[in-house]
């Protein structure tokens, strides 16, 4: 089935809903196991129902009101934002307010401005199911909302900060690690891929992301016009923009030649002479998008199922997991500290170090099982 005939069936599944509304869970599920099996079917669904979204007609009145009973529209005031915040951060900011929003209408306070002891009490409801780090975002994304309409930040008040602390205090600091995917478990991955297109696609991603230490967002912005061959057969490649480098200073990750040398075959067998490296592929056909980052974790589980690891090495196998294992590869070799952090472009001691602990720990057990009695001598 071609791509074409793949998105006309697609669109009839869709259609066939009730389109009026959001679909439900058994809708998208139906229609994605029904197209190809490759990971990236998902993005058809998507596309159509942009597709269907733009032919429907528009109902004028929005889900749920931006406006507060003063007039005020927070979702203009974060358009204000547009270019000078990444997508994530302005994404966040505006799921975060909304949330915050609908909770004020359902308990008839005002979001906009809203008092300390409104606030404090959503901290209080939300700690109930949200992370500490997800707490802090939407803290900071009433912050943001307020100080567009320079309006007195209730953030700062007391009497949040005790309600903020007071959450924290349920909450376990120490975050989920991903499984670090060492030279071993990549291996293995790249061993499980097969001999297609997607195998090919996947290789390299493994590959190149170990190599490079990017993050899951960094490696599909990678473009062909971003490497520079080396002597060795191996790559330079420019990273341009991370999520701590927003105005672009770059780094290069180097890329081993066996890591070179799949990429290459990969972007031969793709045809791909310029733009992303690392596309969709949708019905065996090469699109000319690249994949969304979502898709990184997805490659990865994907491969880490069909290399026969176990349910509890997938479920922490995520898109950060090449860029943990290659840390902690640095670190067994004997790298400091420094020399991977310029390596993964990281800017924070506390979060490498975190990432190598495991890797630390490692290395501190071989050293007293070598001492004989457990103790340096």
């Amino acid at each position: 089935m071609n791509r074409r005939e793949t998105y006309t069936r697609t669109l009839r599944q869709l259609t066939s809903c009730d389109v009026q509304g959001s679909p439900s869970c058994a809708d998208l599920e139906t229609s994605e196991h029904s197209l190809d099996t490759s990971i990236d079917a998902s993005y058809i669904i998507f596309d159509a129902w942009k597709l269907i979204a733009s032919i429907m007609p528009q109902s004028s009145a929005e889900p749920h009101a931006t406006r507060s009973k003063n007039g005020r529209n927070w979702e203009e005031a974060l358009r204000r934002l547009d270019g000078a915040y990444s997508e994530n951060t302005l994404r966040s900011y505006r799921a975060d307010f909304r949330l915050f929003d609908k909770w004020c209408s359902k308990q008839g306070l005002c979001p906009l401005p809203a008092s300390p002891e409104t606030v404090a009490a959503f901290l209080a409801a939300d700690a109930a199911s949200a992370s500490a780090s997800t707490l802090r975002r939407r803290l900071a994304s009433i912050r943001k909302v307020h100080r567009l309409f320079h309006l007195h930040n209730p953030a700062e008040d007391e009497d949040v900060l005790i309600a903020m602390r007071r959450a924290l205090r349920t909450k376990p600091r120490r975050p989920a690690q991903a499984l670090g995917l060492t030279a071993v478990l990549r291996d293995c991955l790249i061993a499980a891929c097969p001999e297609n297109l997607a195998g090919l696609r996947d290789r390299a991603v493994i590959a190149v992301g170990y190599d490079t230490l990017c993050r899951r967002s960094e490696l599909v912005a990678l473009r062909i016009e971003d490497l520079s061959p080396l002597p060795d057969g191996g790559m330079l490649a420019l990273i341009r923009r991370a999520k701590n480098d927003p105005f672009g200073d770059g780094r290069e990750g180097f890329v081993s030649a066996a890591a070179a040398g799949m990429l290459r075959k990969w972007l031969e067998a793709a045809e791909i002479t310029e733009g992303d490296l690392f596309r969709r592929i949708v019905a065996g056909v090469v699109g000319p998008s690249s994949l969304h980052p979502h898709s990184i974790g997805r490659i990865l589980k994907q491969r880490a199922r069909a290399a026969g690891l176990s349910e509890a090495e997938q479920a922490r196998i995520s898109g950060h997991s090449m860029r943990v294992g290659a840390a902690q590869d640095m670190m067994t070799a004997g790298l400091g500290i420094l020399p991977i952090m310029r390596s993964g472009g990281w800017k924070s001691v506390n979060v490498v170090a975190r990432y190598v602990q495991s890797a630390e720990m490692s290395k501190i057990a071989a050293l007293k099982t070598r001492s004989g009695s457990g103790v340096f001598d």
